[in-house]
């Protein structure tokens, strides 16, 4: 048998939610389960067990019995000891659930005894007897799987209806909606880290949704300054972290525009009031000397009636 692959948590977690995301925008409810029941060991006993409870699985709506890309494999293993000396044999058989990461979600063993007291120590055991021994416990196996095989995809279906639904709450920005969907989820589940981890990314995402309406306001009302300053605390993990530094690119070249403004503001009235002072300095002149010509104008009658032997008017 082939080794079962092991994906790190965040890969699977980022997979399988993609993955149940696909079903959202094609309108699809949740996806069945894919399971492959498979033996585990290789005594040749499993087959059997493997047969009965792929016979048991199918039909069921929620299930598809795959070996290609399944969600769970289930392992059928049958453990053979026998002893000649008391005569007596020995059947163990497992059947382990268990996710393609390795997370296991149950485990059935069946275990039964034989003994031949028909034969004297050492002799080679009755076939008969151990080959009923198998049957019984190849039986005892796929009764008792089936069941926790059936519980556990119920559990997997809702947990996936859950993630879909909440996942398209968080898509028109109903953070709250969406995490009191998850929340319910128990440890039942081997999604569970994954739902958790699905939580404070909706926690994150709603802040960050918070924060760039906080400041949008700043910045319709021309506080620029305090919306860079709200718009640097949303999460680089966010999705919207891009349009958070744009929005930041924008406030800055807001402030860059003001500040210009109000430097070619300043030099123009500096210029303004330099003129004024220009002016009344020459005004100021002009009426000194039209004082000066004018006394200057008086004297010269003064002088010219002296001339004239007339009187000045």
């Amino acid at each position: 048998m082939k080794p079962v692959k092991i994906f790190s948590l965040p890969t699977l977690i980022c997979c399988f939610v993609s993955w149940l995301w696909l079903s959202v925008q094609s309108g699809y409810a949740a996806p069945p389960v894919r399971i492959a029941v498979i033996p585990a060991g290789g005594s040749g006993m499993e087959q059997s067990a493997v047969d009965k409870i792929t016979y048991g699985l199918a039909g069921l709506d929620d299930v598809t019995l795959s070996t290609v890309n399944p969600d769970w494999y289930v392992l059928c293993n049958i453990v053979e000891q026998s002893d000649t000396v008391s005569s007596t044999v020995k059947i163990n058989g497992t059947v382990t659930i268990k996710t393609v990461d390795g997370h296991v979600i149950n485990t059935v063993a069946v275990q039964t005894n034989k003994s031949d007291f028909t034969l004297t120590p050492g002799a080679p055991l009755n076939k008969a007897l151990v080959d009923s021994a198998v049957r019984e416990v190849i039986a005892g196996m796929a009764e008792r799987a089936i069941g926790p095989i059936q519980q556990a995809v119920k559990i997997e279906i809702a947990t996936r209806d859950r993630i879909i639904s909440a996942q398209s709450l968080a898509d028109k920005d109903k953070y709250d909606e969406a995490i009191a969907i998850l929340l319910p989820i128990s440890p039942d589940t081997p999604h569970f880290r994954a739902v958790r981890a699905l939580i404070a990314e909706f926690q994150m995402e709603k802040k960050a949704f918070e924060l760039l309406q906080q400041a949008q306001a700043a910045s319709a009302s021309g506080r620029y300054t305090q919306a860079i300053q709200i718009l640097k605390e949303v999460d680089p993990k966010s999705k919207r972290h891009k349009l958070a530094q744009e929005r930041i690119a924008y406030c800055r070249a807001q402030l860059a525009r003001l500040a210009r403004l109000a430097k070619n503001k300043q030099p123009a009235s500096s210029g303004r009031s330099a003129t004024g002072s220009t002016t009344s300095a020459q005004l100021k002149a002009i009426e000194a000397q039209e004082k000066a010509l004018n006394a200057q104008f008086e004297a010269l009658k003064v002088q010219k009636s002296v001339l004239s032997g007339k009187p000045a008017k």
